[in-house]
């Protein structure tokens, strides 16, 4: 090696020696993630996340409160209704009427009256369901 190399090589050493005094080194202890194995980890769960957990659940969400709005909304499904029970009720209340003026029991006239007048009630126990349902839909949907 020449004297030149050997000066040069000096100066290389002194200029490192002298950044790495001006570097703090605790620097490398504030990183978040300790060492990039640990950064990698989490930029393989954000990718997982954007790329396949989210896309797939948006459209099971988005398929699923499609199908609830259809029914609860729209009414997509023909089911009864608070009128539907009333005006089943009102007649079930002239079938008794009738039976009582004949002076006959009202099973005589119409088999069902009893299981009817229990459906009428359980639809009712039902629609208040159905539209305590709807309202929580609609509160969740405003709330995401």
């Amino acid at each position: 090696m020449n004297t030149k190399q050997l000066i040069l090589d000096k100066l290389k050493n002194a200029r490192k020696e002298t950044l790495s005094k001006k570097v703090d080194l605790s620097l490398l202890d504030e990183f978040v993630y300790s060492d990039a194995s640990g950064l990698q980890e989490e930029v393989d769960a954000l990718n997982y996340f954007t790329q396949e957990f989210f896309p797939e659940k948006f459209d099971q969400w988005y398929v699923a409160g499609r199908e609830i709005y259809t029914i609860y909304f729209n009414r997509g499904e023909a089911l009864a209704t608070e009128t539907d029970l009333d005006k089943d009720e009102q007649i079930l209340d002239k079938i008794a009427d009738s039976a009582n003026e004949l002076g006959i029991a009202v099973e005589q006239i119409y088999p069902s009256y009893s299981q009817h007048r229990e459906l009428i009630a359980e639809g009712r126990v039902y629609l208040l369901t159905f539209e305590d349902q709807k309202q929580e839909f609609r509160d969740e949907s405003l709330s995401v």
